[in-house]
């Protein structure tokens, strides 16, 4: 599959799921009372943080590298199916665990039957891997959609019936159980019963420097969220956490689709420094051309968008918006480049930049939390700059074609054009009478006709790149 394709069904499957998961959580939401949700949410921040653990970063491996042997594959498949099992006992041992900090006894037999999932899992991550490094991004897409539709199909009529929340917890598993059949159906992939150790030594090398960066990250990303709610409560968290959500906007909905293609192309690539700067470049450059409008119209616009889009209650997370959507464009424009650690084997340099990124972040947390929750965001804001050309200085020794400069380059047309569809969208609801809906449908309008003509002006190709990811180029490429 080529690249174009690739980006496409990639894109199917997040919005598609996403679109059907909306619906879903619509009619769910009408047949339950929140607080089976509440109960649900408890449960899966117990499984969801228990989830970094079950891979051990074989899936990445496995894309990752050069060759690969069937003999290989089946000691992975094995190891991590322990894993998998493993991970389901611990969790299923923690459960009374978590009612006691709960003070809910509710929550153990939601927890004890979610872990059934990691089984599920064991079964399904290496193929899944399998298709990720042949690109079979449409048959990854049928996965996910299918995994969706039968959550729907058994958890709307589970509701309708009175099964609270067991009609939540059951389409969890037929979308972990559904989700298992496809993946396998659609790989001819049959493990052996055979240990390959020398290359499992390789893959746990590999993989642990991998888990360990992603716990820590995991740790440094919701630090913000321990600290604001320890010091400052859950008032100034709220409006906190709506900022920092509309920030990962970017990272969510655009990058996360383009580097999930992007890291087995850029494995594939991975001996050959040229091309692989010249395609990870022109990504991130692709990336900001989507990304970057989105948050410095944001910022503009925030006072507009969340009197009319939110509400006049959630007022004071305005200036909170606008300090944090430029950190979203520095987040989504540097996902292309943090590919290369994985793409080059460099998961151990990942781990300790991971750990070194990590401190400084949670360090500037502590420090604004004096100056209330604005000195939070304004803190993190101002560490991420520095920690970004810290990044680029470290992966340009991993991969010496991508420098400071070419980096800053690709990003300097997406910049000069954002700009210049800020001032329109300012200018805009500046004349415009009054704050409205209708203020802000012509604020973001002329805003998005100004980046057009201005792209158009300044980079014409970069349209052409956007139509051929959208629509298929007139050659693969």
């Amino acid at each position: 599959m080529d690249g174009y394709s690739a980006v496409r069904w990639s894109a199917f499957s997040k919005y598609g799921a996403q679109g059907m998961q909306f619906v879903i959580s619509m009619v769910m939401a009408r047949l339950l009372a929140p607080e089976y949700f509440g109960l649900l949410g408890m449960a899966t921040v117990i499984t969801g943080f228990v989830k970094i653990f079950r891979d051990l970063g074989f899936n990445s491996a496995i894309v990752q590298r050069k060759k690969i042997s069937d003999d290989l594959l089946s000691t992975l498949f094995w190891v991590n199916l322990g894993v998998c099992i493993f991970v389901g006992l611990v969790v299923l041992a923690i459960a009374p665990l978590a009612a006691w900090m709960y003070d809910d006894p509710r929550v153990t037999p939601i927890i004890a039957v979610l872990s059934i999932t990691f089984l599920f899992a064991g079964f399904t991550m290496i193929p899944a891997a399998l298709l990720q490094r042949q690109m079979e991004f449409k048959k990854l897409a049928l996965r996910e959609i299918g995994g969706v539709t039968a959550a729907g199909g058994t958890a709307i009529p589970l509701a309708y019936f009175g099964w609270g929340v067991w009609a939540l917890v059951a389409a969890t598993l037929a979308s972990s159980a559904v989700q298992m059949i496809l993946i396998n159906l659609a790989v001819p992939f049959r493990p052996a019963m055979v240990i390959d150790r020398a290359g499992l030594r390789e893959c746990l090398r590999f993989g642990l420097n991998l888990t360990g960066f992603n716990i820590f990250n995991y740790f440094a990303r919701n630090a913000d969220n321990l600290i604001i709610g320890v010091f400052l409560g859950p008032v100034a968290l709220g409006y906190y956490s709506l900022a920092y959500k509309l920030m990962l906007v970017p990272r969510d909905s655009v990058s996360s689709v383009v580097t999930r293609v992007l890291f087995p192309k850029l494995s594939k690539l991975q001996d050959n420094n040229v091309r692989l700067a010249e395609v990870c470049l022109r990504t991130s450059g692709a990336i900001a051309l989507v990304t970057f409008p989105m948050m410095i119209g944001l910022t503009v616009l925030a006072d507009p968008f969340v009197r009319v889009a939110i509400g006049e209650k959630w007022l004071l997370a305005i200036p909170l918006i606008q300090i944090l959507a430029p950190v979203g464009m520095l987040e989504s424009a540097s996902a292309p480049i943090n590919q290369i650690y994985v793409a080059k084997g460099r998961t151990d340099l990942l781990f300790r930049m991971g750990i070194l990124r990590g401190v400084i972040r949670v360090a500037s947390f502590l420090v604004g939390v004096h100056w209330g929750v604005l000195g939070v965001a304004a803190s993190y804001a101002m560490a991420v700059l520095p920690l970004y050309f810290l990044n680029l200085a470290v992966i340009s020794h991993i991969s010496p074609e991508i420098t400071i400069s070419a980096s800053l380059r690709v990003l300097k047309n997406p910049l000069i054009a954002s700009f210049a569809c800020g001032a329109t969208s300012f200018l805009a609801q500046l004349f415009a009478p009054g704050i409205s809906a209708y203020t802000l449908l012509i604020a973001v309008a002329s805003g998005s006709v100004s980046y057009v003509l201005s792209v158009y002006l300044i980079d014409p190709i970069a349209l052409v790149t956007v139509r051929n990811v959208a629509f298929g180029g007139v050659r693969r490429q």
